[in-house]
């Protein structure tokens, strides 16, 4: 299986966030963090917390790469991918 490279403009205000939005859905869903963009109660119950953890923890990395330092500095803190 290939990796395909994607490339996605960062998010910084100026660029239309619905379409930024869409691309960001859509590079999560390949990676196999969809449910993450739904929260941690929507998850399996048979996934273990520390699998859960890191599957938030890698979506929330996902949108935290693709954001201008300046958007960054202001939700850098938020510890919920929903809520980012």
């Amino acid at each position: 299986m290939s990796e395909v490279k994607v490339e996605i403009k960062k998010f910084n205000r100026r660029n239309n966030f619905d379409l930024w939005s869409a691309k960001m859905k859509a590079l999560i869903t390949t990676q196999g963090l969809a449910r993450a963009l739904e929260g941690k109660a929507k998850f399996l119950e048979t996934m273990q917390d520390p699998e859960k953890d890191e599957l938030m923890e890698r979506a929330m990395s996902i949108i935290l790469l693709n954001l201008s330092d300046e958007v960054l500095i202001e939700v850098a803190e938020e510890k919920n991918v929903v809520a980012l």
